[in-house]
């Protein structure tokens, strides 16, 4: 692998109320307050001449260090927790605390190649993110007063129960318009889904979903962006035995939308009808021949945004 030659890196572990700054050998505390934070960056991170900031993402915590460090114009990189928790046991730390975790952050900036990067997201990234996942929590919400819809035989219930559920259909469709309302803004974001859209099988929903979250979409190798998504199978083998190769880890809400598109295409989408036919043909089992679907609509989808071809011109 990769690594980044950075001379200096600044590890920050986030909580709720107060953040840890790991400097060289010593360790700062300052509070969760905008004014705070500018005097930190002014006073010992700049001073520093940190190449990479490492901040490990903690649900919306870490927001306020990242904007603060943006303006700046200091180079940050969000961590994947459960990353950063395997390369803590890696080299042998067991032990966990604010101020080791924000050491920990500053040795893994260290370590990781350029290509594992992410920078913050943008104001309008951050809100189509936001948009989406409370379209997540609010659709959750609507199938549990669905099932409850059918266990009721109390009118006065039911009532209720619809009631509820008519209310979260119409704010389903309230951010749905918000979100493309907002992709509609960008001239990129507005063409990458226009020619999402032209592969039969891919909606506006589900291209809502891969613009939000797989930005990485066009950018990367065939093999990348299918273990991004983790449609990729991963081969279990360890002396004698062999293992069936499974598909793992990855992003789940794009495989979910991925797997509903793929159902659609495997139907009505000629291509993808008749390569998961030949697959059910040569025996394959119908989940194993619908994810391989789904992992050849990605690649394809990757392609196109690539070379910036809809469906009927990509080859």
């Amino acid at each position: 692998m990769e690594v980044i030659c950075h001379a200096k890196f600044v590890g920050i572990d986030v909580s709720k109320e107060w953040i840890d700054i790991a400097i060289d050998k010593e360790c700062f505390r300052v509070e969760q307050i905008e004014q705070a934070l500018q005097e930190i960056i002014k006073s010992k991170i700049k001073p520093y001449d940190a190449s990479l900031c490492v901040v490990e993402s903690t649900g919306g915590y870490e927001r306020l260090i990242t904007e603060c460090l943006k303006k700046e114009k200091i180079k940050v990189h969000v961590a994947h927790p459960s990353r950063v928790r395997d390369f803590a046991k890696a080299k042998g730390f067991l032990a966990k605390t604010d101020k080791l975790d924000a050491f920990i952050l500053a040795s893994y900036g260290a370590f990781i190649g350029a290509e594992r990067i992410t920078p913050p997201l943008s104001v309008s990234e951050q809100k189509l993110r936001d948009l989406r996942a409370r379209h997540e929590q609010l659709k959750q919400m609507r199938h549990a007063e669905s099932c409850r819809l059918q266990n009721y035989v109390d009118k006065a219930v039911k009532r209720n129960i619809q009631k509820i559920y008519d209310f979260l259909t119409v704010e389903l469709e309230a951010l749905e318009n918000e979100i493309q309302k907002l992709i509609e803004q960008s001239d990129e974001l507005k063409n990458r889904q226009k020619i999402l859209c032209s592969m039969k099988g891919v909606g506006v929903k589900t291209s809502q979903a891969i613009l939000i979250h797989l930005p990485e979409l066009g950018k990367l190798s065939r093999k990348k962006i299918a273990s991004l998504v983790g449609v990729a199978p991963v081969t279990k083998q360890s002396g004698k035995k062999c293992g069936h190769a499974r598909i793992q880890q990855g992003r789940a809400n794009v495989r979910c939308v991925l797997y509903m598109a793929a159902l659609v295409a495997a139907r009505y989408n000629p291509v993808f009808k008749s390569f998961y036919e030949r697959l059910i043909k040569k025996g394959k089992p119908a989940k194993v021949a619908l994810v391989a679907v789904m992992r050849k609509m990605l690649v394809t989808l990757n392609a196109m945004v690539r070379s910036n071809h809809l469906w009927q011109n990509a080859s």
